[in-house]
């Protein structure tokens, strides 16, 4: 089983223009990661109100961001070293949210890395797991924020919006889930160590 969580901070919602300012995804049940600030592709500054969110500024983008092109191929060097341990040639990427943001930003750094002649993880490999669909489907709240979900399970969202905080928060509050469908489901087979079930529950499931 090769599971990660990811998590991008960008300068907009936009996952076609605007830039990625942050990057972190771990392994499940791991100390292993790769975390990175990135230089904005565009060469423009982020905003005001990015900072605010984030509280990563442009001079910290200018004195520790990667270059983009570095930064992008290490994320993709990182998944693949994950999915190389993967008993059945499926790496689950994790985001929340995914469907609509993190997961259209790692498809558009697929797409520039093969435009500089990059091999990337074929799209068969990958199975994409929203957690905030997963939540919607497992459970009856108001709101499905992923800081809200934390507060209600007292999961520790000190330093979230930076994005090696949030994945991590998100490991937490997705192990909390899993264990409420174990428990729904009342079956022998741990959905935690076969997340395809996770997947199939949130897309199957009448």
């Amino acid at each position: 089983m090769s599971v990660v969580f990811l998590d991008f901070e960008t300068s907009g919602f936009n996952p076609y223009h605007d830039d990625i300012i942050e990057i972190a995804t771990k392994e499940m049940n791991s100390d292993n990661y790769f975390s990175t600030l990135v230089k904005p592709k565009s060469n423009e500054c982020i905003s005001q109100r990015i900072t605010a969110v984030t509280s990563i500024t442009n001079e910290l983008l200018r004195d520790e961001g990667l270059p983009w092109q570095k930064a992008y191929s290490e994320l993709n060097d990182f998944l693949k070293s994950i999915l190389q341990k993967s008993p059945d040639g499926k790496l689950y990427i994790i985001a929340h949210n995914g469907e609509t943001f993190d997961f259209l930003f790692l498809k558009r750094i697929f797409s520039e890395l093969n435009e500089l002649n990059i091999k990337t993880i074929p799209s068969k490999n990958i199975v994409y797991i929203d957690s905030l669909l997963f939540a919607r489907r497992l459970l009856k709240r108001e709101s499905y924020k992923q800081e809200t979900l934390c507060k209600t399970f007292n999961i520790n969202t000190k330093g979230n919006h930076r994005a090696l905080n949030d994945v991590r928060a998100l490991e937490e509050l997705f192990t909390i889930f899993g264990e409420l469908l174990n428990k729904q489901l009342n079956s022998r087979r741990n959905v935690l160590e076969n997340p395809q079930m996770i997947y199939d529950y949130i897309h199957f499931k009448k």
